[in-house]
């Protein structure tokens, strides 16, 4: 089982798969939807698809977890991209390890994807320019939150300064945020695609590499 052209299209169904639909599933189609799961969160951003879950390690080893919103997937590359502020315990974390997951799952299909690899943060040159290029207003507003996020503070706060509380500011004040941000990139190597179903789960583990997509199916 190739990765590439050979690999066929698919549209993610919209309810769980039984029946003869999920006996005729192939380690092919596993790949496919592995892919395609991400691929809908950039297009619909209702989806959950669109903000999966990334794990990374802390320093004493244990897993921290947390929604991120999908920016961009590179599927050659096997390349996803996230927005983060600079100033996150995830950062100083990736920086520490980079070994990391990725979980999306669509409730309306029964599907899960996890992914496994390394991320890797851009906080100056050409990647993160460039995203910082194509971030929308509000979410370059963000970074200009006056503390690191997870910090202490007395009370609940959106952690804005008082002069863009409840407003977009001019685009000249968003520059502003530029220093705290930074993209977040996380490059797969391996996929466990799982097909929940009443009829009999199915699981397959896949690994990509730059030639080849191979696959394997597992119990459940």
């Amino acid at each position: 089982m190739k990765e590439g052209t050979a690999m066929p299209l698919m549209d993610i169904p919209s309810t769980p798969l039984e029946g003869e639909a999920l006996r005729a599933l192939t380690l092919g189609d596993m790949a496919t939807l592995a892919l395609v799961l991400p691929a809908a969160g950039l297009e619909n951003a209702a989806s959950p698809l669109r903000k999966p879950s990334l794990s990374t390690l802390t320093a004493d080893g244990a897993p921290a977890t947390r929604t991120v919103i999908l920016r961009a997937l590179e599927r050659e590359a096997r390349r996803f991209s996230f927005f983060t502020d600079a100033r996150s315990h995830k950062v100083a974390e990736i920086a520490a390890d980079p070994r990391a997951s990725l979980l999306f799952y669509d409730p309306a299909c029964d599907i899960q994807a996890r992914f496994s690899g390394k991320a890797a943060i851009h906080r100056q040159g050409p990647l993160a320019d460039a995203a910082w290029a194509g971030a929308a207003p509000p979410s370059r507003r963000a970074y200009l939150a006056e503390a690191a996020p997870g910090a202490l503070s007395s009370g609940p706060v959106s952690g804005l300064p008082q002069d863009v509380e409840g407003i977009i500011p001019p685009l000249e004040r968003l520059e502003e945020g530029r220093r705290h941000f930074a993209l977040l990139e996380f490059i797969f190597e391996e996929a466990d695609i799982l097909v929940l179903s009443r009829s009999g789960h199915r699981r397959a583990r896949i690994r990509f590499s730059a030639e080849a997509a191979q696959g394997t199916w597992l119990y459940p």
